[in-house]
This record gives C-alpha cells, sequence and structure tokens, in this order.
C-alpha cells in the first residue's frame, strides 16, 4: 500500500522489497515495533516472475513458526520425490535426491516448496498491511544516510520518494538491498570473494514434453554440453528450467541472448526429450558471484540476504539462507526495542549468520563447477572421473545444511552448553515431534504449541506418567521437582520476576490416559501442556523421563539451555546475561487456604461463607 508521505520517523528502516525484507519487516510490525520497508521498483512494472523459487523444509517450519506459511500452501508446488536422467535414461539416486534422504523422517514439512518469489512477497506484504498498512513503500530509493549524535533516533537517511526527497529518522537500518546494495556501499562495507566465469540460464514457462513425470518430480538431466540441466515444476503451472550457457549462446558481451535463442538452448539442453514452449513467463542469464560482507553489523546498521553474501543457485540457496538471516535478526532486534535484552545480543547475529555464510560460500564454490561440468582441481579426480558423481558426493555430505535442518551456531550469550548431559543440541534446530492434547487421540506438531511470539519457549519435560490404584499422575519423585520448580519461580528473586517478561511456558508429560493435568503434575502446570504418548518427542530431546529436564528454546527455534529439573536456579544465571532487570519485582501470591462455601436457597439472598 502507498502513502502519500513517509514517516519522519521509524524505529528500523528497512532498504529492500524482496522476501528477507518483507520477513524481516513483518516479525517487526507484528511485535508492534514501528518499521519502514523502501522498495525503489515499482512493483507494478517491474519483471512479475522469476528470481527465488524452492523453499526447503527449515524455510518452510520458519514461515510456519511465524505465521506465513498458510498464506502460500495452496499456490506452490510440493516436490516429495526426484529422478535424473543421462541420455534419456534414468540414473538412481543422484541428482535431487539428497533433499528427500535429508529430510526423511526429521521434519513434517517434509518436502520441498517449490513457488516464485514475486507469490511469497504478496503474501508477505498482505500479512504486514494487516499491523501497518503503510509500512512498505515503492517506488522509494535510499540515497543516503548518516549517523549523528541523536540519542533517539540517531541515523537519518535521505530516500528519493516518487519525486521529492524526504529525510527517515530511524534507530536501526536493515540492508536487504539486493547484491548490489546500496546499505553495504554508503556504509563502506568491503564484498570479497570472486565472480566465476560460468554463466548459467534460469527461465519459466508453461511447456510441454514427452519427459516422463516432468510434472510430478524435481529432475535433474546431465547434459554432456549444458552441464547439470535443472528442471523443476513450479507454481500455476510453470516449469522452471535451468543449464549451463555455452560461450557460443552468450557471445562476448551477451549480444546473442534473446528470448529465442534461450528457448532454442533450453530445446538442446534436454535431450533426447522434447520441449515445445507455450508461454515463456521470464528468463534471465547471469555470471556467478561468490562473496561474504567483511561484517554483517556495523553500528546500527545490518545486512542481510544477498546484501550479506551472494553465491550461485545451484543448491537453492539464496531465498533459504536470507530467511535465516531475518528471522535471526528480527527477533534480537525486536527485543532490544521493546527493552527486553541490551544491545550486545545483536552481535549474535553477525557472529551467527556469517559463519553459516562462509560455509555456504565454500560448499557453493564446488557446487557450481561441479554443475558447470568443471571438477575442482582439490579433489584431484581421475581423467575419465564422472562429474555428476562428484556431484551427488558433495551434496549428500552436506544434504542436513542445505536443507537448512543442520544450520547450527557456536557456543555465545545465547547458546549455553553446561555440564548437564546430552548438551548436542545447543545452538541447533528444536527438533518436532507428534503430541497430544489431554484426552485427545489426535496428534499434532509440537512445534504448532511454540508459535514465533518474540520470547524464550522454556519447555518442562516433566517425567513419564505412572499408573497407580486410583489414579494416573507423575511418580512422587517427579512431581517433587515440579513443585520445587514452581516454587523457584514463585519466588520474587527468580528470573521470571526480576528479567523482563520475554519468556513463555510449555509442559510436555510422556504418557497416556491422563485426566486431568494439575492432578498429574501435582500442581498448576506451566503453560499449555500436552502429551507425549510414544515417547517420541522424549527421544528426539534426549530427555530422560525418570530425570527430566528443562530445554530453552530461542524465539527462532534454537535451542539455547538444557538443565536438569531439579536445577531450575540455572536460569536465573542464563537470563541474568540476556534480559534486562524488571523495573518493578513481583512479590510472593499468599493463596488463601480457608474453604469457601455457599448457600443458595429460593427467595433468599446467597450467603459466602469462609472456614475457620
Amino acid at each position: 500500500m502507498t502513502s502519500s508521505t513517509l514517516p519522519q520517523t521509524v524505529d528500523v528502516l528497512l532498504v529492500g522489497g524482496g522476501p528477507i525484507s518483507l520477513t524481516a519487516t513483518y516479525i517487526l510490525a507484528k511485535a508492534g515495533i514501528s518499521v519502514l520497508a523502501i522498495e525503489q521498483h515499482d512493483k507494478s512494472e517491474q519483471a512479475l516472475y522469476g528470481r527465488a523459487c524452492m523453499l526447503y523444509a527449515r524455510s518452510l517450519e520458519l514461515l510456519s513458526l511465524i505465521g506465513v506459511y498458510s498464506r502460500i500452501a495452496d499456490v506452490g508446488f510440493v516436490v516429495r520425490n526426484a529422478t535424473t536422467f543421462k541420455d534419456g535414461k534414468r540414473v538412481p539416486a543422484r541428482g535431487w535426491s539428497f533433499v528427500q534422504n535429508a529430510i526423511k523422517g526429521k521434519t513434517y514439512f517434509d518436502y520441498s516448496f517449490s513457488i516464485r518469489q514475486k507469490y511469497i512477497e504478496d503474501a508477505l506484504r498482505d500479512a504486514i498491511a494487516e499491523f501497518d498498512p503503510a509500512a512498505v513503500q515503492s517506488p522509494a530509493k535510499l540515497l543516503d544516510f548518516c549517523v549523528g549524535d541523536s540519542q533517539e533516533y540517531p541515523i537519518a537517511a535521505t530516500v528519493q520518494f516518487r519525486s521529492e526527497k524526504a529525510t527517515v529518522h530511524c534507530k536501526y537500518l536493515i540492508g536487504a538491498d539486493g547484491g548490489r546494495s546500496s546499505v553495504r556501499t554508503l556504509s563502506n562495507i568491503s564484498f570479497p570473494g570472486t565472480l566465476s566465469t560460468n554463466k548459467w540460464v534460469r527461465l519459466d514457462a508453461i511447456v510441454r514434453t514427452n519427459m516422463p513425470e516432468s510434472r510430478r518430480v524435481g529432475v535433474s538431466i546431465e547434459s554432456r554440453h549444458h552441464g547439470n540441466v535443472l528442471w523443476t515444476p513450479t507454481d500455476n503451472g510453470r516449469t522452471r528450467i535451468g543449464f549451463v550457457c555455452p560461450d557460443a549462446l552468450y557471445g562476448e558481451h551477451g549480444e546473442n541472448v534473446t528470448a529465442e535463442t534461450v528457448m532454442e538452448e533450453a530445446r538442446k539442453a534436454v535431450e533426447p526429450f522434447s520441449l515445445e514452449f507455450v508461454k515463456l513467463d521470464w528468463w534471465t542469464v547471469y555470471q556467478i558471484g561468490q562473496r561474504v560482507a567483511e561484517t554483517f553489523k556495523k553500528g546500527r546498521v545490518f545486512l542481510a540476504g544477498d546484501a550479506a553474501h551472494t553465491h550461485s543457485s545451484g543448491a537453492a540457496q539464496g531465498l533459504n539462507t536470507g530467511l535465516h538471516d531475518a528471522t535471526n535478526l528480527a527477533w534480537k532486534l525486536a527485543g532490544v526495542l521493546k527493552g527486553w535484552f541490551d544491545e550486545e545480543i545483536l552481535d549474535t547475529y553477525n557472529s551467527e549468520r556469517r559463519a553459516s555464510a562462509l560455509h555456504l560460500i565454500e560448499l557453493d564454490r564446488d557446487i557450481a563447477s561441479l554443475i558447470s561440468g568443471k571438477i575442482p582441481a582439490h579433489y584431484n579426480p581421475p581423467p575419465d572421473a564422472d562429474v555428476n558423481a562428484y556431484l551427488e558426493r558433495v551434496f549428500n555430505m552436506n544434504s542436513a545444511f542445505s536443507v537448512g535442518l543442520g544450520v547450527s551456531y557456536q557456543e555465545n550469550m545465547l547458546n549455553r552448553p553446561n555440564s548437564a548431559p546430552q548438551t548436542h543440541l545447543i545452538g541447533a534446530r528444536a527438533p518436532d515431534a507428534l503430541v497430544f492434547e489431554l484426552g485427545s487421540f489426535v496428534p499434532r506438531r509440537l512445534h504448532e504449541f511454540m508459535p514465533y511470539q518474540g520470547r524464550f519457549w522454556i519447555m518442562i519435560w516433566a517425567g513419564e506418567l505412572q499408573v497407580l490404584q486410583d489414579a494416573v499422575q507423575l511418580s512422587a519423585a517427579s512431581q517433587r521437582k515440579y513443585n520445587a520448580l514452581r516454587e523457584h519461580i514463585a519466588s520474587p528473586r527468580s528470573f521470571a520476576h526480576t528479567r523482563a517478561p520475554a519468556f513463555s511456558y510449555l509442559t510436555i508429560v510422556r504418557g497416556t490416559d491422563a485426566m486431568q493435568t494439575s492432578e498429574v503434575l501435582g500442581a498448576e502446570p506451566f503453560g499449555r501442556t500436552v502429551y507425549d504418548h510414544t515417547g517420541e518427542a522424549f527421544d528426539r530431546y534426549d530427555v530422560n523421563a525418570d530425570e527430566g529436564a528443562i530445554i530453552v528454546v530461542r524465539p527462532d527455534g534454537i535451542v539455547s539451555l538444557r538443565v536438569p529439573l531439579a536445577r531450575p536456579e540455572e536460569l536465573d544465571v542464563y537470563f541474568a546475561r540476556i534480559l534486562r532487570p524488571c523495573e518493578q519485582q513481583v512479590k510472593d501470591v499468599e493463596q488463601s487456604t480457608q474453604g469457601i462455601g455457599e448457600i443458595s436457597l429460593e427467595g433468599r439472598k446467597e450467603i459466602t461463607k469462609l472456614s475457620e
């Protein structure tokens, strides 16, 4: 939605109108932060299609976590399987088969989702508009910015908004404005890396072909002259096709490239299958640049997405990696602006996401070379080596990272390994599992009970149900530990009353046949309580049901702390490092031990009596 003027002040100014900027904008707007995202292109005139089109499992989990996935669920194309062809014959266990191997049994989004970037952006803009209809503006171009001495809004940005220049003052500036980022340039942040000599073609079209399963699976074609050819069905009956651009097609400066020559080369790339173009939506020829900004944070300025790192589309990492950037940064920034966290927490965005980007670039150099038909020299390949066999090896060795489920972060102020056993989850994605509400035999995902709120989730693994003569409840030992935890948290000296309220609770109990939750626990529950009928959740989190555990999960779904159920004081130590002090402490509430009775007779006033 457009506005006649831009606001003079906002908490956060974002430059760029792509999915990374819009995801961060949505999270911030949802948190009540004043935000403005500006896009220099007029969306009504910019190319509607093309660009990124594949979302992996972890990206789908993140979009579900923040409440956006349902907006695109009926638009994209579910890709669950893959096949590879060479000379028209199937080649087993090659190409995109690594994706399904990486996600099987590890997520309930057990597929990839092919949807063009336009539809993701449309969904995000609609979601943002529900909180702030004027939060996204285009065409609006950042011309310059400076950082001044103002305590409240230290950044002054000059913006070309339609035919006028405007100044927007903000507290923080995010550059999610692509590989040619003006924010990065104006910040004097260097962008070291390399530019490959390889050039790739990508196109979207409605096509007809005699290729088997052309709209049922993701396809790789091992071509002699066009590298490892990409073929994936996508939304609205379209197909994304990608291949290496031959030198003869490109010419010296791209003078030979037209829509007609691109379509003709695509026909050659998929041989021996036929290919007829019904409608060509979009095409591009591009050179591969692999670069990482020297820092993702400079003072109050942040870089995200392609503004921070660029790479090939060979493993479909651009959009997926950028979503990790946006979801990592936005909750931290929102918490600082709400007064929950000190600014020190923002440094973890740079350390976590830049390390991940550097690993991606190292991986992408090999993948891009192999897709282009060249085995990197460091593999010391024999003369008759099969380039596609090497590609398959690289894909499989890095599959968990590529689909996002294996993205993890090192120890820092947020991710705190301790002496407790089984701490391998720290810094990694919180696993999902099927759990049940009291009395229900309809399973639900554990992640559904921990939606994004900008707060930490404190998961209390209370123990296993015991079937007694007249009740089903936790063992006496587990009940004692749960009650001790409740007493500790009720104390006016605990983190719950001395630190910013940036946490929510979820209790998990192992077993079936529970009748009443407080009776099961021997105390009032913390937050919602869910039941792990099969033990799957306890197993995935490596929790011993006899001992129990407390596991803290960050707002972006990363496990950050694990302590024994019997040591709740460790929560005080942990949150003292992260959460700012409360302005006022909450005193213990004394519960009345008096019983209450009522006398209610027709025609007489109701009487309430307290027992002695």
